[in-house]
């Protein structure tokens, strides 16, 4: 079994990374395969004032690495890197430094090129074991999407739109973790449509503010992007981040067709729905339980499981176990560069405005 110490406990460390590894815990152990060595070590310089809703038995809170040290055995032990993109080089070299090699890491990836370089050459040098989350590419959804693009059913898959909305606004205000809408809810879509429409080149992106009575936060208000991907597939990417409702969406759309997903939107629930529908058919008003072949998911509307979190974190520890951890590292830094040069392209747009006036 793999310990995992998580590193950061803020909303992604303590509200989604140590309450799967519970339920992970649970999976594997119930089947006989225990995979995840609870306690996890939750590690964060705000320790002591944080509230965490784990139960007792589930995870050791501690305020420093070298304390961590004393509780976790970097030869079993799993890093979840879950602080802010900025401060990621640095805490992932002084992991290495002290012996851990197994590592999950937070999107995005990096925060700039510089930073993402330097992480791939700690990586080679040290012998680092990667994983980037990207539990949307790896959702049963995300399957059942690949199998149809690549099965032909409905013809070459001409367009994707990808719609990722919620209501931020608390957590925008009282946090300052992310430079803009482009790190929040983007780095999923991103590496979504890249896996399904192969690589890309940046068209155009563009970020708003967020704005709530009197406050203003730059570039918080969501976000658009559009890709040119060497498939000629075209792909407009859209975060609202002062929506008044949710929405996880991705419509592709295909010569003979279009194939609407949508992702669980929330922890309270873990189904996700797929609508299949013919050029000349009508989109079915009620779930159809229409199976999945080999081909790809045939016409209907779906409505299946879908933790793709859960399963995410198993794959990455099973990998880990296996020596094969390394799938979707080249994905996320594709993924990574190309929010880079939106952060970029934003930039020099928002320079270019600027010096007009």
């Amino acid at each position: 079994m793999l310990q995992p110490l998580v590193v950061g406990l803020g909303r992604s460390g303590s509200g989604l990374h140590l309450k799967t590894l519970a339920r992970l815990a649970g999976r594997t152990g119930s089947t006989g395969d225990p995979l995840v060595a609870l306690p996890a070590i939750g590690c964060d310089p705000r320790a002591g004032v944080l509230r965490l809703s784990s139960t007792p038995g589930e995870v050791t809170v501690v305020t420093t690495l070298d304390q961590a040290l004393d509780h976790v055995d970097p030869a079993t032990a799993v890093v979840h890197v879950c602080t802010p993109p900025r401060s990621r080089h640095a805490l992932i070299e002084a992991l290495a430094g002290h012996g851990f090699r197994r590592m999950i890491v937070e999107k995005p990836l990096a925060a700039s090129r510089d930073e993402l370089d330097a992480l791939i050459r700690l990586r080679d040098e040290a012998g680092l074991a990667l994983v980037a989350m990207a539990h949307w590419t790896g959702s049963r959804l995300a399957d059942r999407l690949r199998r149809l693009v690549r099965g032909g059913r409905l013809g070459p898959l001409r367009r994707i739109t990808v719609d990722q909305h919620k209501p931020r606004f608390l957590r925008s205000l009282t946090t300052d973790g992310h430079q803009s809408a482009l790190d929040v809810e983007i780095p999923h879509s991103l590496a979504l449509v890249l896996d399904l429409a192969g690589p890309a080149e940046l068209r155009a992106a563009h970020c708003w503010d967020l704005r709530c009575e009197d406050r203003e936060l730059p570039r918080m208000g969501g976000a658009h992007l559009e890709l040119e991907h060497s498939t000629r597939v075209s792909t407009l990417l859209r975060s609202d981040l002062g929506a008044p409702v949710r929405q996880r969406s991705v419509v592709c759309e295909f010569d003979g067709g279009t194939a609407t997903g949508h992702f669980p939107l929330s922890e309270d629930d873990d189904h996700a729905q797929l609508v299949i529908t013919p050029v000349g058919g009508d989109a079915p008003a009620a779930p159809t339980g229409a199976p999945a072949t080999d081909g790809g998911p045939g016409p209907g509307h779906q409505v299946f499981r879908d933790d793709a979190l859960t399963d995410f974190l198993e794959g990455a520890y099973r990998g880990f176990l296996s020596g094969a951890p390394d799938a979707g590292f080249s994905l996320a830094c594709q993924t990574a560069r190309l929010l880079c040069a939106a952060r970029e392209h934003r930039a020099t747009a928002t320079s270019a405005r600027t010096g007009s006036r």
